[in-house]
């Protein structure tokens, strides 16, 4: 059987089940549009988009899971092809193209140098040692726009540069100017009217794959971070300053964001070599508590809960959504100690902020941190743990330092997403605006 054949099959399928989902998802959009108070641009027609995305991507992940857990197939297997489900439309065979690590792929695309020798340091040299990651040479790509500047074009004087870090759970996504998730840097350019900001910078950080089960997954927690400290390194190397770069991150993206910040705020004074902080942070709906995926009932008030049948994203505590997580923490059941009690990997955890009985001591704090945007979307299934992002960094920084902008009606990631017009416009103007661009 041919892959056409194979993909029109699979095309007939997608079809027939979504039409068998098309009432169910009518009557919760209906029950939304008629009850909810706080829906704001949201629509009837925006409802459907999501749900359609929710189902042809996500969904096909849970019946994969099954033949993951039944050992039917390989785990290698599962993970490419499930990847390429979601953010692609079409079968992918382990073989595909798709961009990754390994590859610079466009004329876009350039080489990043490895880390050099003694700048990863502390604990997560120590964890990187541990589980055999090394700082290795990744590709990046670069959105112009316009045709007037050379890709790797030392920076004007003044020159701003967005340094995007792509969301995708740590399993899926590309820093590829092609890939859906680089609307997020070409919607910033789009409304920017400022000579000063004409180009913006994502790592094809390596992403974490799922391995045997019971077994250390590749790519895991802290490779993303030493991928992403190469990204910006790279950057100050091509000449620009601390003070010219903005650090955006959507979801996971803005996770790492915040991962790196804390490593170069927290490890300058003892590797002189390394650069100072960034001069902003964007972050769009991040992801900033990945213990919230190991909670089994959240509570009937949780946005986990109440945003389940809202938003375009699966509930991130059920089924196969675990198993996204586990791969990024390690792979080993042990390795889910680091969700709780590591700040790099949850900045936003509630044992972290002192928020539970057991730890009612705050232990994270963000002092030294830039100035800071913060997205959040009120139909967000993460929209709780963004809220008690914010208001810790209110709390350490003050209001004159972080913007938190929330948005009634918005699913999670929203500025990717071409149907969530005009909320995405709006919010990229406001990000311009605040940073004087």
């Amino acid at each position: 059987m041919t892959i056409y054949a194979l993909k029109l099959l699979r095309l007939v399928f997608n079809i027939t089940a979504m039409i068998a989902y098309i009432p169910r998802w009518f009557v919760s959009g209906m029950r939304i549009l008629l009850y909810e108070d706080r829906k704001g641009n949201w629509t009837l027609g925006r409802h459907m988009c999501g749900q359609v995305m929710r189902y042809s991507g996500i969904r096909q992940k849970k019946v994969l899971c099954f033949f993951f857990r039944s050992d039917l197939i390989s785990s290698r297997t599962l993970e490419s092809v499930s990847n390429h489900l979601i953010l692609n439309n079409r079968l992918a065979l382990p073989n595909s193209t798709v961009p990754d690590h390994t590859a610079v792929q466009g004329p876009a695309g350039v080489w990043i140098p490895a880390v050099p020798e003694g700048m990863i340091i502390g604990e997560i040299s120590a964890l990187a040692r541990d589980r055999n990651i090394t700082s290795i040479s990744i590709p990046g790509y670069w959105i112009h726009k316009d045709n007037k500047l050379g890709f790797e074009s030392p920076p004007s004087p003044g020159e701003k540069v967005l340094y995007h870090l792509h969301g995708g759970a740590y399993i899926i996504g590309s820093a590829h100017p092609d890939g859906i998730l680089g609307r997020v840097s070409k919607e910033l350019l789009k409304y920017s009217s400022s000579p000063s900001f004409r180009r913006t910078f994502g790592v094809e950080y390596r992403l974490s794959k799922w391995g045997e089960p019971g077994k250390r997954s590749e790519f895991p927690f802290p490779t993303a971070l030493i991928d992403a400290l190469a990204g910006y390194l790279y950057l100050i190397k091509l000449g620009f300053s601390e003070e010219d770069i903005i650090i955006a991150g959507d979801s996971a993206g803005g996770n790492l964001a915040l991962a790196l910040t804390r490593y170069l705020l927290l490890k300058k004074g003892k590797e002189r070599r390394l650069p100072k902080v960034p001069a902003a942070l964007v972050l769009l709906s991040p992801y900033t508590d990945a213990s919230s995926q190991f909670v089994d009932n959240p509570g009937p008030q949780s946005s986990l809960t109440i945003n389940a049948e809202r938003d375009w994203l699966e509930p991130i505590h059920e089924g196969v959504r675990r198993l996204d997580a586990l791969a990024f923490l390690g792979g080993r059941p042990e390795d889910v100690e680091l969700a709780y009690r590591n700040p790099y990997v949850s900045a936003a955890s509630p044992i972290l902020l002192g928020l539970t009985p057991d730890s009612p001591t705050r232990t994270i704090y963000f002092k030294g941190f830039p100035r800071t945007f913060i997205d959040n979307g009120s139909f967000d299934v993460l929209y709780d743990q963004v809220l008690l992002l914010a208001n810790a960094m209110v709390e350490d920084l003050g209001e004159d330092m972080v913007v938190y902008n929330e948005v009634a009606g918005a699913p999670h990631d929203y500025l990717f997403l071409p149907w969530c017009d005009p909320d995405g416009p709006n919010t990229a103007k406001k990000i311009l605006e605040w940073l004087w661009l």
